[in-house]
């Protein structure tokens, strides 16, 4: 028996260094974390990736990491300050199209492609990790940035948008409002300034919620596993909370198998299988609730699934969703991208908020 946990206790060490150093391999000169190098369609950074990445780095003390990811961010952002304030300004009607991106080359220039991009979740998440970095100076540095920034999720957070999952543009979506309502009220700490995340919540709780639960979006009432981010990791309502508590047993009803979370009940993308990072979160609010053995049984499914080189994937193809539409993935982009760092992240963030736990 001493042995079985010192061989789980050595696992747990070897995968946890292993997603620091994998995230620290596939981070670029510029500071951007490249979502997966061995994925064609993956070789950019996304806002949203990247600040759930810098903020699992954040945890470990890997604070040089992820403040040079959000020099990335900020460089960025500098470089469209004049498009930022024309949307801040403008009185008149703003589209999704005038939308800022959230997936970027590596170098932080804009992709020429053809790729929907509109999402505003990213820049949101990006504040919210942003208001956790150590570095007070880092942050009064680019407070200017910090301020823009924040004045344009209060003018477009209720734009339509892409949702996390870059899908269903035309709704606006609870995950999407849960990223801005926690930037804005990260922005509200470091920039001493009120801004509207309290109306972005309230809107959340009028329009998108149904049955005592939060709803996927103004156009899919079932749950999406990012819904748990309304506690863990954002904060936003305590783990306790009815409303969180009766959308977790759904997300456990309908979307998790041996441990594993869905994203949701329609997703075909590789046939629906289970996300690791999505497990990684769910985990968290198990063990912020004090439910330590359920949260650690998901640790060893997340371990249990890491390859022979430590390295973790986007999603385990099991138990899937529509196992016809498999294959069809397969032949178009390859396998299923591994390693993907934001499945690494949640790694590092639940085996942090794990050990506080001991």
């Amino acid at each position: 028996m001493i042995l079985v946990l010192k061989n789980v206790r050595r696992t747990r060490m070897n995968l946890l260094e292993q997603s620091i150093n994998t995230i620290k391999k596939y981070q670029t000169t510029c500071g951007s974390y490249i979502a997966s190098p061995s994925f064609s369609q993956y070789l950019y950074c996304w806002f949203r990736d990247g600040s759930f990445i810098a903020d699992a780095m954040n945890l470990v003390g890997e604070n040089k990491s992820a403040k040079s990811f959000f020099d990335w961010g900020m460089r960025v952002i500098s470089s469209q300050e004049e498009r930022i304030s024309k949307i801040v300004d403008r009185r008149e009607e703003i589209t999704q199209e005038e939308l800022l991106p959230t997936r970027y080359l590596l170098d932080g220039r804009l992709t020429l492609d053809e790729w929907p991009n509109a999402q505003s979740d990213g820049y949101g998440t990006f504040l919210w990790a942003l208001a956790r970095c150590p570095d007070r100076e880092f942050i009064e540095e680019h407070r200017d940035s910090i301020e823009l920034i924040t004045h344009y999720l209060e003018k477009v957070w209720k734009i339509p948008c892409f949702d996390v999952w870059e899908e269903s543009e035309e709704a606006i979506h609870t995950s999407t409002l849960l990223s801005i309502a926690a930037g804005l009220k990260a922005s509200e700490t470091v920039l001493g300034i009120k801004t509207v995340w309290r109306e972005v919540v309230d809107f959340i709780l009028r329009w998108l919620t149904a049955n005592g639960r939060f709803v996927k979006s103004t156009s899919n009432f079932g749950v999406d596993s990012s819904l748990c981010w309304a506690s863990a990791p954002f904060g936003l309502f305590d783990n306790e909370n009815p409303l969180v508590i009766n959308t977790v047993e759904e997300i456990e009803r309908t979307l998790v198998f041996d441990g594993g979370a869905k994203r949701y009940i329609q997703d075909t993308y590789y046939g629906g299988g289970s996300w690791i990072l999505l497990s990684a979160y769910l985990a968290q609010w198990y063990a912020g609730t004090g439910q330590i053995e359920k949260a650690r049984a998901v640790m060893s499914w997340i371990e249990s699934n890491a390859n022979q080189n430590g390295e973790l994937p986007e999603q385990v193809p099991e138990h899937l969703l529509d196992e016809e539409m498999y294959r069809p993935w397969v032949e178009r982009w390859g396998n299923i991208a591994c390693p993907l760092l934001w499945s690494h992240a949640g790694y590092i963030s639940l085996s942090k908020e794990l050990s506080r736990k001991l």
